[in-house]
């Protein structure tokens, strides 16, 4: 799928869900900084309160996929939809299983950046997730980028 009909699909995701209590993370984040050259799909990352209304939402906006259990991911909240062949996954109250237990992200609606219209998540936030998730080509890929970044852009 190409970049423009994902920022479209993006575009009318803020439509369908309002503009609080959710933000795009994963691929396009890292597109929208140019860090990745396309992105494969949209990561939604929203409040524990809010997920099962975003879920409706959805549903009714694109295909609802079945999801199996993943060996580690133990989110509170997550669904996966197909719109158009774009893959949209809704993720809520993020947990890992760890050999120490349950890690948990708490996503901070608050901290969302609105660019080109979108709201976006920290890419710090994003670091903490790939970390927690174990993707350490992603991690070293951010660290990289974020240790370029001038300071105060960072720490927006």
């Amino acid at each position: 799928m190409q970049t423009t009909e994902i920022r479209q699909v993006a575009a009318e995701l803020v439509q369908l869900l309002g503009p609080t209590d959710w933000a795009i993370g994963g691929s396009f984040l890292l597109q929208s900084y140019g860090i990745e050259a396309q992105a494969r799909d949209l990561d939604l990352v929203c409040t524990l309160e809010r997920f099962e209304q975003f879920k409706t939402l959805l549903g009714r906006y694109a295909q609802l996929l079945p999801v199996s259990l993943h060996p580690i991911y133990r989110s509170q909240g997550f669904a996966r939809f197909d719109k158009n062949g774009l893959v949209i996954e809704l993720m809520a109250g993020i947990q890992v299983l760890k050999d120490q237990g349950l890690q948990a992200f708490e996503f901070q609606p608050e901290k969302t950046s609105w660019q080109q219209d979108l709201p976006l998540m920290q890419l710090s936030d994003w670091l903490e997730l790939y970390q927690l998730f174990e993707r350490p080509k992603r991690v070293a890929q951010l660290q990289r980028y974020l240790n370029e970044m001038p300071h105060t852009i960072k720490d927006e």
